[in-house]
């Protein structure tokens, strides 16, 4: 009877432990691809959103630069002859290029995709105006010069600055999404630890309970050949 009740007891805990396994490796699984899922989160607040956010800055700076260095021209028109507003204004379109193909290789939504569109356009439209501006300088027409940079130049560098506000505006928001996603993947991931923490608690009061009712067993069997 000994034999057959030990028998038992190591079936039972057999199919508990297994069980216990599954869980755990289960368990194991999940948490490995929350902390995966959490670390390509992090990687992209940063790729795709903080870097671009930084980009965006440069891009205003870049034309508030290049604004100013027209307004320079307008108001002293000797340098107009040694070719320098045609170099500084190359150099700049360089690195106003080069930032936004950086802007242009992240993950954007449609909005965003849609707004720089827009923005490109406005930015060919204000290089056009900016040439004709330069030329009605090295022309001496500086009144009609003024007038148009004054003029349409403003409403579209406006147009272009806002386009900026508003990719910044979406950027922000897309953050926000990818903060939140992360907090609930992290949530998940202290679920898959609690239920870890339960499974070790219960393989104890499994190895506990097998050790009382091996006691039993051995008080048992002492008895009978007493007896």
């Amino acid at each position: 009877m000994k034999w057959s009740f030990v028998i038992r007891q190591k079936v039972k805990a057999a199919v508990v432990l297994a069980g216990i396994l599954v869980v755990i490796m289960l368990a194991s699984l999940s948490t490995n691809q929350t902390i995966q899922v959490m670390d390509q989160s992090l990687e992209s607040v940063f790729v795709d959103r903080l870097q671009p956010a930084v980009d965006l800055v440069f891009l205003s700076e870049n034309l508030y630069n290049r604004r100013l260095l027209v307004q320079g021209y307008l108001t002293d028109s000797s340098s107009i002859s040694t070719g320098e507003p045609v170099k500084t204004s190359r150099i700049d379109n360089s690195e106003r290029n080069r930032l936004i193909s950086s802007f242009e290789k992240t993950s954007l939504t449609a909005l965003e995709a849609k707004k720089l569109s827009y923005f490109k356009d406005r930015l060919k439209a204000y290089d056009r105006l900016e040439n004709s501006v330069l030329q009605l300088i090295s022309r001496n027409r500086h009144q009609e010069a003024g007038l148009l940079f004054g003029d349409q130049g403003a409403i579209i560098f406006r147009e272009a600055v806002s386009t900026l506000h508003s990719i910044a505006q979406i950027q922000s928001d897309a953050g926000k999404k990818t903060i939140k996603s992360a907090h609930g993947q992290a949530a998940g991931g202290l679920i898959n630890i609690s239920l870890l923490l339960a499974v070790c608690i219960v393989i104890g009061l499994v190895i506990l309970n097998l050790l009382k009712n091996q006691s039993l067993v051995d008080q048992k069997s002492e008895t009978f050949h007493l007896n």
